[in-house]
């Protein structure tokens, strides 16, 4: 039996989508060759390479030895199946690393070593050990949520300097002046939700930012809870499955249909917002 064989699932931030394996040159792109294409239930005709790719097509692929190395996997797959995962470190390392992270935290705690400062430090030990791989540290580095916080954070600068945050905070006041504060923390949820049911959740986040501090801002209130709001609101994802990765992971080798996520994840979805909602005030007041 081959044992480079690896199923996947196109992602929904997958720069495949739209192309055809030919287009995008997949072998040279991923040391990885084709086998076979599923959409869910459909037939698909004609040659592999000329088949414009779908978010969701499950992919079979007959891989080299260095597709554990591509930095763009994370970013175009989600695995189903074949471990991408590094072995496992010997008896030597593992306690080295172990008694480097206790050495950090108790430095921390001791206040003899700032514990940023001591896990860079750490970092730098496992990768001239040799324990970590620079490729491995790139593949595995969270960018996307650097990238959400620095946009949210930017982009909400950005509002406030041009006065498009005053903008924003008068037109949420004048919306729900007469409803009061609650209402207007219910409307930035809501409009978190919608939009990471539409776009990814980190971009959801992003975007309703700006708008849930503004609007806390208006009202005087304590921000925290519009922001929380915001961070409930963005994995609030459970009506379409085009909006996170997990639900991508099932759609296509489940054969299932947009209807099936909508019946199961109606209820869900009323029922985690009806807890966010009345819970996350009562944690944190306005």
């Amino acid at each position: 039996m081959a044992t480079n064989l690896v199923e996947v699932v196109v992602s929904h931030e997958s720069e495949l989508a739209g192309q055809t394996l030919q287009e995008v040159d997949f072998r040279s792109m991923f040391n990885a060759g084709v086998v076979g294409i599923r959409r869910g239930n459909k037939r698909l005709e004609g040659q592999l390479g000329q088949i414009p790719l779908r978010v969701g097509d499950c992919l079979l692929l007959a891989v080299g030895s260095d597709f554990r190395q591509h930095r763009n996997i994370e970013r175009n797959f989600h695995l189903l199946s074949g471990s991408l995962t590094r072995p496992q470190l010997s008896r030597l390392k593992s306690a080295l690393t172990l008694a480097g992270f206790a050495s950090v935290i108790g430095m921390a705690a001791l206040e003899l070593l700032p514990l940023f400062h001591g896990l860079l430090l750490l970092m730098g030990g496992l990768l001239l050990g040799r324990v970590l791989s620079p490729a491995e540290l790139r593949r595995r580095f969270p960018f996307e949520l650097w990238m959400v916080i620095g946009s949210a954070l930017a982009i909400a600068q950005g509002l406030e300097n041009s006065g498009a945050a005053a903008l924003l905070a008068q037109g949420m006041q004048s919306l729900f002046s007469g409803h009061g504060v609650f209402a207007a923390f219910v409307g930035c949820y809501l409009l978190t939700m919608l939009l990471t049911e539409t776009v990814t959740n980190n971009a959801a986040a992003a975007l309703a930012f700006p708008v849930a501090w503004s609007t806390a801002q208006a009202f005087g209130s304590d921000p925290m809870p519009f922001i929380m709001a915001v961070a409930y609101g963005a994995s609030a994802c459970f009506l379409i499955p085009y909006g996170y990765q997990t639900h991508l992971m099932v759609f296509s080798p489940g054969r299932y249909h947009i209807s099936d996520f909508i019946k199961t994840g109606l209820p869900v979805s009323l029922t985690y917002s009806v807890a966010v909602l009345a819970l996350t005030p009562l944690v944190f007041p306005f």
